[in-house]
Parts: C-alpha cells; sequence; structure tokens
C-alpha cells in the first residue's frame, strides 16, 4: 500500500519550538508562535553552530508533566505530612497560579529544595483555608522557616528567589497577612527591576509568566494602596514607547487564553500609567521645560494604553460573539473566564465614558452597566439571587409618600422600606487564585453604584463568595464596602441595610469620595477615606479594620 506523500519539513524554526517540537511561524527576530503564547522566543540558530547548541534546553524549560490523576512522586524522600501537602499544593494551589507558573513550580519543587520547602508550607496553609480549619500552624511554620533558612545560608538562581517569592507572598496572603505579603511580592520586582537591564536574549532573565504574575501583584498593590504601598525601586516607571509595542499578534486566531492574557498585559500598563499621573499631578508645576516634556510623555503613553484598550473591548466582542455562533461547546467550556472579561470590558467601558476629573454624580448614569456587572459575577460564583431581585424592584416599583429634599426638588421619592432578605447561599467552597478575577469590578460595583438593590447584591456576592484573588481578599473587600455603604445610608437620612434607594436619594454631600485601605502588619488595615464634595469642610476619615 502505497502512503500519502510526506511533506517537506522546514529545519528552520526557533529554538524554542523545536525544544517545544511544535511547528514554527518562522517569524523574525520573535516568532509569533511564542509570542502569543506568552513564552520568549529564544531566537534561531545560525547554520554554522553544532546540533548540540539546537538541543540544548534554556532556563528553565519544562520537560516533565505530571496529569493531574497522578500521584506526584518527589524526587527526595518526604514523610507523610509532607507529602499530604504536596499532593494538596499540585492539585489545588498550582491551578490558580496559571497553567505556565505552575509547571515552572512543579518541576522546582523535584529539583530544587527550597522550593519543596516552601510549597509544603503553601500547602498545608492552602488545605486548611479551603477546609476552614484551625490546624496547628507548627507544621506549615516549621517549613516555611526552613525555606529561609535555605534561601540564605545556601546560594540560588535569580529564577529559583523569584519563584520563592511567589510561593511565600501565596502563604501569607493565605493567611490573611497582606503586609507581609506584599514585602515578598516587592523583593520579587526589585529582581525583576535589576533584570529589565539584561539583553533580551539572557537566559537569566525570568521568563514571561513569572514576571506577568508579579506584575499583576503590582497592579493588585496600586488599587489597593496606590503609590505608598511601594516602596521606591518597586514604583512604576514610564517604559519607553519601542517596550510597549503593539500587543495585538497578527495573522492569528485568539482564544479565551489569549484575551486574558493580552488583556493582563494592558491593564497592567493602566494601573501604572494610572498610578504615574496621579503621582505627577501632586508635584508643583514650575512650567519647565522638562516638567512640561514629562507631562507629554505621560499623556502620550496614556493615549496609547486607552487605545490599546478599546481595540481589545472591540475584538474581544467580536470574536465572542463569533465563538458562541460558530462553536457553542467550546465557549460553553469557558463560560466562566468569559464572564470575567466581560465584566472588565462593562467597567472599563464605564470609566472611557466619565469626564476627568470624575465626580461621584457621574457614575449614576450606569446603573445598568453596574446590573449587567453583578449579574455576569453571578454566573460565576453560582449566586444569582434572582428571587431577592425581582423582589427588591417589585417593591421599589410600589409608589410612596416620603421626604422631598428642598434642594433638589425634581428628584425622585425615596422607594418605600422594607428591602427583602434573601435565603442565605449555600456555603462555597474558599478560591485562592493569582489569575484574572472578578473582585475588583464587584467592589467597585458595591461602593459606586448608589442603586440599593444592586449594590447590596454585590455586597452579598462579596460577603458569600469565599474567594482570595493575591492582596484581593472578598471577606475584606466586604468589609471595607460595607462601611462605605452604611456611611453614605447614614449621611443621606436612610435606614442602613433596610430601605431601598436609587442615586438621586444619596446626595453629593452624603457620598464617599474617595477611600484606600492602607495594610498594617498582621490581620489589621487602616482605611482612609473622604466624604462630600470639595469644599473646605472636607477632611481625610481613618478608621481602623481587623480580621
Amino acid at each position: 500500500m502505497t502512503g500519502r506523500p510526506q511533506a517537506a519539513r522546514s529545519r528552520n524554526g526557533c529554538i524554542t519550538c523545536k525544544i517545544r517540537r511544535v511547528k514554527c511561524d518562522e517569524q523574525r527576530p520573535e516568532c509569533n508562535r511564542c509570542l502569543s503564547t506568552g513564552r520568549t522566543c529564544d531566537g534561531y540558530q545560525d547554520g554554522s553552530q553544532s546540533q548540540s547548541l539546537v538541543q540544548k534546553p534554556c532556563s528553565l524549560r519544562i520537560i516533565q508533566h505530571i496529569p493531574p490523576d497522578r500521584q506526584i512522586q518527589p524526587a527526595v524522600q518526604v514523610n507523610v505530612d509532607e507529602h499530604r501537602s504536596l499532593e494538596f499544593f499540585h492539585h489545588y494551589t498550582l491551578p490558580g497560579l496559571g497553567p505556565e507558573v505552575g509547571s515552572y513550580l512543579l518541576q522546582a519543587t523535584t529539583s530544587e529544595p527550597v522550593i519543596r520547602s516552601v510549597a509544603v508550607a503553601v500547602g498545608s496553609v492552602h488545605r486548611s483555608f479551603a477546609f476552614v480549619s484551625n490546624e496547628d500552624t507548627t507544621f506549615t511554620l516549621l517549613h516555611y522557616n526552613k525555606a529561609i533558612r535555605q534561601l540564605v545560608t545556601s546560594p540560588q538562581s535569580k529564577s529559583t528567589v523569584l519563584l520563592a517569592c511567589i510561593l511565600f507572598f501565596c502563604c501569607e496572603c493565605l493567611q490573611g497577612r497582606y503586609k507581609t505579603a506584599i514585602q515578598h511580592a516587592l523583593s520579587g520586582l526589585r529582581i525583576l527591576q535589576q533584570q529589565q537591564l539584561l539583553p533580551p536574549s539572557s537566559l537569566e532573565k525570568a521568563p514571561a509568566a513569572v514576571s506577568s504574575l508579579f506584575h499583576d501583584v503590582q497592579s493588585q498593590v496600586l488599587e489597593i494602596e496606590g503609590m505608598e504601598g511601594l516602596d521606591p525601586e518597586s514604583q512604576p516607571k514610564l517604559s519607553p514607547p519601542a517596550l510597549n509595542a503593539n500587543p495585538f499578534p497578527t495573522g492569528l486566531p485568539l482564544d479565551v487564553q489569549d484575551h486574558q492574557r493580552i488583556f493582563r498585559q494592558l491593564y497592567y500598563r493602566f494601573v501604572q500609567i494610572d498610578a504615574l499621573i496621579e503621582a505627577f499631578e501632586s508635584i508643583p508645576n514650575d512650567n519647565s521645560p522638562a516638567h512640561i516634556a514629562h507631562e507629554q510623555q505621560l499623556l502620550a503613553e496614556w493615549f496609547r494604553v486607552r487605545a490599546d484598550l478599546k481595540t481589545w473591548m472591540h475584538d474581544f466582542e467580536c470574536q465572542t460573539i463569533h465563538a458562541c455562533q460558530t462553536d457553542p461547546y467550546t465557549a460553553s467550556i469557558h463560560a466562566r473566564s468569559i464572564a470575567i472579561l466581560k465584566a472588565w470590558k462593562l467597567l472599563f467601558s464605564m470609566y472611557f465614558r466619565i469626564d476627568w476629573p470624575p465626580s461621584e454624580l457621574a457614575w449614576d448614569r450606569f446603573t445598568p452597566e453596574f446590573q449587567s456587572i453583578v449579574s455576569l459575577v453571578s454566573t460565576v460564583t453560582g449566586n444569582r439571587c434572582t428571587n431577592y431581585l425581582s423582589a427588591a424592584h417589585t417593591v421599589a416599583s410600589v409608589p410612596t409618600t416620603t421626604r422631598q429634599d428642598s434642594r433638589n426638588p425634581s428628584r425622585r421619592p425615596a422607594p418605600p422600606p422594607l428591602l427583602p432578605t434573601p435565603p442565605p447561599p449555600a456555603p462555597s467552597q474558599p478560591i485562592f487564585t493569582l489569575s484574572l478575577g472578578f473582585l475588583t469590578p464587584l467592589y467597585i460595583c458595591a461602593t459606586r453604584c448608589r442603586d440599593s438593590t444592586i449594590r447590596h447584591h454585590a455586597l452579598r456576592l462579596l460577603e458569600t463568595c469565599r474567594r482570595r484573588e493575591g492582596v484581593w481578599d472578598s471577606d475584606l473587600a466586604a468589609r471595607v464596602a460595607r462601611r462605605i455603604i452604611a456611611i453614605e445610608e447614614q449621611a443621606a437620612g436612610v435606614e442602613p441595610g433596610i430601605a431601598v434607594y436609587c442615586p438621586a436619594d444619596i446626595s453629593l454631600e452624603a457620598r464617599v469620595r474617595s477611600s484606600s485601605p492602607q495594610f498594617a502588619e498582621g490581620r489589621k488595615a487602616t482605611l482612609r477615606y473622604v466624604r462630600g464634595g470639595s469644599g473646605p469642610d472636607v477632611g481625610l476619615m481613618e478608621e481602623t479594620i481587623v480580621w
């Protein structure tokens, strides 16, 4: 029998694709196959080089994969408790760190003693977090301190130190000690800052997936604490435009993972430039040429990021609709990821339509968008609360006679009290992840939407989803959101947590204009907020939150 003709194979692919044994598109200087998956393209072999160079793996390349249904086999002898923690770390912790970072850590737990020690600690504390148990922390502390000693007493590569920083960060987040967690993250960010001086082809540079994870953490710190949460060495710096090249691969169809990766890159740039502009505005304007030039650079980058985000929003919307129509099965598999990206898209669609500087009243015209974000998050958590929403809207539609504000006679009368109380949902399994989540959009719904039905639904989702996304903790975010809501309701003269109201019922003077928690050592934070308009009576308020 004659077989079908064999196509000639190209041997001109990049080194990375040859190691991975996948077809390379041979684009130069870096192939799109590597860039589209977040990998570092290691370039192309010169024909004069020996074949052995092609087969030489670059730093931290993965040569082992352990399917989730198989037992992990440590290369060294471990006892029963250590093995149990490593198993939990493998099956439940690594998936929450993303597939690529998880692969690097999986290999490192078998080859690097320091990573294995801290992985045991993380697996132990994650198991206690998942099962809401108060197990003795002696075992966790033993391996945590062991990993610290190994880092101090034995020379380690920069890649090993970066992976250790990630796991120390996870361990502290799982215990609710966010100040210490941030310190570990800052250690990794300082290493990444130093590595930026290395040439792009250097094997000493951290893999793109690891760098992206630290950038996500930096974005979270800037979201919550602002520049004050970062030391000067870890604060964002304005990059040359060439480094912010077009993030959209050309000629390749994008899947959900591609859209997640692109959005995370754009969001990192957005948070950075937003923080840089805020810091620049606090500097007195001396009208010097340097000041004017820096302002122009910041604005240019702001408009670049804005344009790239709008391009992503358009592409994501078009390709999601197309995917749902042509391949509904695949779309259903990624339904949760798509819902989270849609929530972020809605958030940015609001942000780009708000005048700057924004007024708290500007959020009032986005009630439908807030409602859509809460509904999307409800589908992700499985806690729709449909009866609660319909009952609340029914009550809100009943006419009633209530107080009239003489300063705003055209304001709609406040709806009657007795906000329906939803039945308690079934307890959900606590989730820990460093992947793209929904706590930020949900928190903004609870604090910026002044429709009582929507904001209390968002608050309830925060209180019941039992989720930690790095520094973002659903319970802590719910505590802050509940306090802000109570401040506004009390100042507006409505019954806290009971009365149904619309945005017009919360005057500008009653609104919390800005808020920023500042983490302290242990399990404590200081909540700073500004209430009211922009007059001389507006002052900074502080409260302490303990969890």
